[in-house]
């Protein structure tokens, strides 16, 4: 099989187990022959006959939901380590990485306890150690080196290992509470957990994820929780066959900050979804901006001579009048910066191409924190003054918007840059550099703030992992998974405050994201949510999707709280308008006009209404007070017209259209201004019109027949014989133009 038809058995296999459909999942697993695999499989079968022969025979088994558990239990591990066995038979490379470390531990006669205890130490030993800084030297001496081979080896086993024992757990966590052990490469270890509790469900990995969510780093705290909430979602029904698991879990319900920093994790890894909608949206609207930005003031105010001169670089005073004649460069540069403050990840598409460096060739350095001393950042800026390190580093190690790996790939490409960017950049740092020294004083101040950023940074170094590195395709994507909270009943027996739920829906909803956002509105309905908001927002998510009866149900639910009343008439006209209901529609507008007799606009909404009823003497009513609202206007005379000439009024429609072609007339005036001159016997007229509608539609003959066509029936209204429309579509096609065309 191969990896997309491994984890598509698999997926059906848990999918059955999760629907309690047991004799289908057992079935499903018997169908991969595997010897090794059929005694379990075979033993599973005769435990679940017996529970169906006990419940048939209606005898009451009290160790009977004991027995199906562990059963459940057994067919879940059954099929992950069917899953794993097949994926080791893959050939694929990470399939080769695993076999190679295993080969090696079967070399040196150890396993994964004894290869992480060349990290840890007795204590004696440990002090001689930390006096001896291994742990800090970025060097490239053998001892460094060695280190980092160990770490490198340490995170492969750590992602790799298929299930962890007692002592691998005990070992594990004495890395984590060692004081030798650098936060980086602590904080590189949790990432380890999570991508292996990913690969396979494992209690003592999750255990590890739940304790380390306490520890004291919010560096590694955060990550962790990551890693469980990730595992809540994607284990979800599982949770229920591990009371010790559960019992453990449950702690985390009386804590708010788990309350707390779930929303923030959860809302960011929601956002980074959006990523490549926001990476197109930079690459096509703000980024041809700011090039033509940058060539139009280069050549009004000869920058590069500027540049060059020598003198300081002091702000050029024509320069912020020519950012007052691009107001929408200046919108969507304040549109960025606001972004960026939110999470949002807007340089994905920048660094995309700079994952390429040696650097990157170690998978682990993808999730590695950033910190200023590491021995390839020293490298790549060892040809560089000192001052210029450190005012470089300062800055990009205090930046908040940018993620830890553009950060490591951001230095690596200062190789490629001219001096004269590198200044200019770190000149751009320096005069920054409060600003940020002030925002990390902020963070120091305020816990949250400090999570916060760590939680961004950290969600889109995963984004980036998931989704650039080059064995992407098998190691899955976390971020292309339908992880629904309110689907998650783990989740729920943790968190179960509706607020909690709530504000996933409202940040759902204020990014558009309208499907997602009526799951948890709805979640939040059956969970007895009876407030007007929460109807409105369901019925304009309805709207969006296109379900206008069902947006309809959700709006007149809403105005039963007798709240927005005018808006929610609006938008139920609106439906009925999309549905077709004319007459449903004209009742709410009508009903709105009462209600707020000088919005104009409505006229035109009444006057549709009654117009797509076969009323055009009711319509123009509503028409004209459009036009007494708006004199002079296209908009507001181009119904009159039309009206006028449904209703045979065909010389006043003709004063109309005048003024019409007189303006920016579109295809459409042309062509009923030709319709027009047709009724009223005025043919080269109405051939001259017909002929600039046609030049309007760049000459497509068959577009304009189309909706001539969908016409006739008001051109023979008018008086117009059959026969004489024919031959009018004959000249169309086949006539001589020159004499008409203008």
């Amino acid at each position: 099989m191969t990896l997309f038809e491994i984890e598509q058995w698999h997926g059906k296999v848990v999918e059955l187990l999760r629907q309690q459909r047991v004799h289908e999942a057992i079935e499903q697993l018997s169908k991969q022959s595997i010897e090794r695999f059929q005694p379990g499989i075979e033993d599973a079968r005769y435990t679940y006959s017996n529970i169906l022969n006990y419940t048939g025979k209606g005898i009451n088994d009290p160790m009977g939901h004991e027995i199906y558990s562990k059963l459940m239990v057994s067919l879940y591990e059954l099929s992950d380590r069917m899953k794993l066995h097949f994926i080791s038979s893959s050939g694929s490379r990470l399939a080769s990485i695993k076999a190679d470390i295993e080969r090696q531990a079967l070399r040196e006669n150890e396993d994964l306890t004894e290869n992480l205890m060349g990290l840890t130490f007795d204590n004696e030993l440990q002090d001689i150690l930390r006096s001896a800084s291994l742990f800090n030297d970025e060097s490239e001496s053998d001892t460094a080196t060695n280190h980092r081979n160990a770490i490198s080896r340490a995170f492969y086993n750590l992602w790799l290992t298929d299930k962890y024992t007692e002592n691998d757990e005990e070992v594990i966590s004495n890395i984590f509470n060692s004081s030798s052990i650098p936060w980086f490469e602590k904080s590189m270890m949790v990432s380890a957990l999570t991508l292996g509790t990913l690969r396979t469900f494992d209690t003592r990995r999750i255990n590890m994820l739940i304790d380390l969510y306490d520890h004291p780093d919010a560096q590694i705290s955060q990550r962790a929780l990551f890693g469980l909430l990730i595992s809540i979602l994607l284990y979800d029904k599982r949770f229920r066959y591990y009371p010790k698991l559960n019992d453990k879990l449950f702690i985390l319900k009386v804590q708010q900050s788990f309350r707390d920093d779930s929303l923030s994790m959860i809302t960011q890894f929601i956002r980074a979804k959006d990523t490549e909608k926001i990476t197109r949206k930079f690459r096509d609207e703000l980024l041809p901006q700011v090039i033509k930005f940058n060539e139009d003031l280069n050549e009004k105010l000869d920058l590069e001579q500027l540049l060059q001169s020598g003198e300081s670089l002091d702000k050029n005073p024509d320069w912020e009048k020519y950012f007052d004649n691009q107001p929408g460069l200046v919108r969507k540069l304040e549109e960025l910066t606001n972004m960026q403050m939110e999470g949002v990840d807007v340089f994905l598409g920048a660094f995309a191409t700079l994952k390429s460096f040696p650097f990157f060739s170690e998978l682990s350095n993808w999730l590695l924190p950033f910190y200023p001393e590491n021995y390839a950042v020293q490298e790549a800026l060892s040809g560089e003054t000192e001052t210029f390190k450190d005012a470089f580093l300062n800055g990009l190690d205090l930046s908040m918007y940018m993620c830890n790996s553009d950060k490591f790939s951001f230095v690596f490409n200062l190789r490629h840059m001219p001096s004269q960017q590198k200044n200019l950049m770190v000149q751009m740092f320096e005069s920054e550099g409060e600003q940020l020294a002030e925002l990390k004083n902020e963070e120091l101040s305020d816990p949250d703030l400090n999570k916060k950023r760590i939680v961004i940074q950290y969600i889109q170094d995963m984004y980036r992992f998931f989704k650039l590195h080059p064995l992407r395709s098998e190691i899955g994507d976390i971020f292309s998974k339908r992880l629904d909270v309110q689907d998650s009943g783990k989740l729920e027996e943790l968190i179960d405050d509706p607020d909690f739920y709530r504000s996933i829906a409202n940040f759902h909803f204020d990014n558009d994201n309208f499907e997602e956002a009526l799951k948890v509105l709805n979640y939040l309905i059956e969970n007895g949510g009876n407030y007007a908001e929460l109807y409105e927002k369901a019925g304009y998510c309805k709207q969006q999707l296109g379900l206008y009866p069902e947006a309809i149900t959700y709006y007149q639910k809403a105005d039963l709280f007798d709240t927005n009343h005018n808006w929610l008439l609006r938008k139920i006209a609106q439906c009925h308008m999309l549905l077709g209901d004319w007459e449903d529609a004209l009742d709410s507008y009508l009903e709105l006009l009462q209600l707020e007799p000088e919005n104009h606009k409505l006229n035109a909404s009444i006057g549709t209404c009654y117009l797509n009823m076969s009323k055009p003497t009711e319509a123009l009513e509503y028409f004209y007070r459009l036009e007494f609202a708006n004199p002079g206007s296209s908009t507001a005379m181009r119904p009159v017209a039309w009206c006028l000439f449904l209703l045979n009024r065909n010389t006043e429609a003709d004063v109309y259209y005048k003024q019409l072609l007189g303006a920016e007339p579109n295809t459409y005036d042309f062509m009923n201004a030709g319709h027009v001159a047709f009724a009223l016997g005025q043919k080269e007229e109405a051939i001259k019109h017909y002929y600039n509608s046609i030049a309007n539609r760049k000459d497509d003959i068959k577009s304009f027949v189309k909706s001539f066509n969908k016409d006739r029936k008001h051109l023979l209204a008018n008086g117009i014989d059959q026969s004489e429309i024919a031959l009018m579509l004959d000249y169309l096609r086949f006539g001589t133009r020159d004499t008409f065309y203008v």
